[in-house]
């Protein structure tokens, strides 16, 4: 796996920290009998990010059934578009260039690398317009579709605290492997890119 033991320990580390910190305000809260919408609501948090660890985490070693069903390059994109609109990311979603064709995609296991690819993609560079291009392409003698996200903010670089994000990259390479297509990333004069390629039906 791509993730470093130690990185994976300490957020884990830290995770737990926060988990028990939450429930102990919480605790303390209720004895004292005052409000504890905010503990409760910082706990259940802090619970959902330790299971979305340690489930993308098992991801990373246990077998990925895929359940492949043909999409056109639109409706890939479209969804793609869709993800970054619904978190709310970037400060807009721009969408160029078009490939025709069908690809053979599980698309659920397609969100999770779309989830991944934006988290990284917002960790790697400040806040600013999305820009997606779409592009028929081919890797040695597969033909298959291109989709290049581009994110104009200023660059940052992934800290210690950001094993999650390396967590979901490295559970997304692997998704995207298994599709038969390749995954990866380049730092831009301005900016940071990812790079998605799916072989085509």
């Amino acid at each position: 796996m791509e993730v470093q033991f130690t990185a994976v320990t300490r957020s884990l580390e830290m995770l737990l920290d926060q988990l028990y910190y939450w429930a102990r305000r919480a605790a303390e809260r209720r004895s004292e009998g005052a409000d504890r919408e905010i503990p409760e609501r910082m706990l259940a948090l802090a619970t959902e990010n330790v299971e979305r660890f340690v489930t993308t985490l098992l991801d990373c070693y246990r077998p990925i059934e895929l359940e492949p069903m043909a999409m056109s390059t639109s409706e890939l994109v479209a969804a793609l578009a869709r993800r970054a609109r619904d978190g709310a990311a970037s400060a807009s979603v721009v969408v160029s260039g078009a490939a025709e064709g069908t690809v053979l995609a599980d698309g659920d296991q397609l969100s999770r690398v779309w989830s991944a690819v934006l988290r990284r993609l917002g960790a790697r560079t400040a806040p600013g317009a999305l820009h997606v291009t779409v592009a028929a392409a081919a890797r040695g003698d597969r033909r298959g579709v291109e989709i290049v996200l581009r994110q104009s903010g200023a660059p940052r670089t992934l800290g210690t605290a950001d094993a999650m994000v390396d967590l979901e990259w490295a559970l997304a390479r692997r998704i995207v492997g298994l599709h038969g297509g390749e995954l990866g990333e380049e730092d831009l004069p301005r900016g940071h890119a990812m790079v998605v390629f799916l072989p085509a039906r």
